[in-house]
């Protein structure tokens, strides 16, 4: 009986410790990248903008922003894989998280999609 007791007050005094009030550091960032300037952010669902115009020789990078749920001690964060493939065969890598970016020389349209999800994740750049 004694021995019960003493491992209940050992496992109150360990859940009470790990309690969670305090930091021992900074607290963990998201998998999201922040909107890129200037450019295109992909979302779980569609890129925005989905039509971007620019100039000759400008470079148009897409940011990913398809995390959600908390990141922090427990998880429960989740990101979805997406990636940004040009009809001309240029594409970037399926990724859930970062940048990929891409310099336009030619004037033209260039249209583009996720390979995983073509019906609705579509964009087209401009470059007048």
């Amino acid at each position: 009986m004694r021995l019960t007791g003493l491992l209940a007050g050992l496992t109150v005094i360990g859940v009470v410790g790990c309690g969670g009030g305090g930091s021992s550091g900074p607290p963990r960032q998201s998998g999201n990248t922040p909107p890129p300037a200037g450019g295109v952010t992909v979302f779980n669902d569609r890129f925005s903008p989905d039509t971007k115009v620019v100039a000759p020789s400008t470079t148009v990078l897409w940011g990913w922003n398809t995390c959600s749920g908390e990141g922090g001690y427990g998880g429960g964060e989740t990101c979805v894989g997406h990636n940004v493939t040009f009809s001309d065969g240029v594409a970037s890598v399926t990724q859930e998280t970062g940048t990929f970016s891409r310099t336009f020389t030619a004037a033209g349209t260039y249209d583009y999609h996720c390979t995983l999800h073509p019906g609705f994740m579509q964009g087209t750049v401009r470059v007048e």
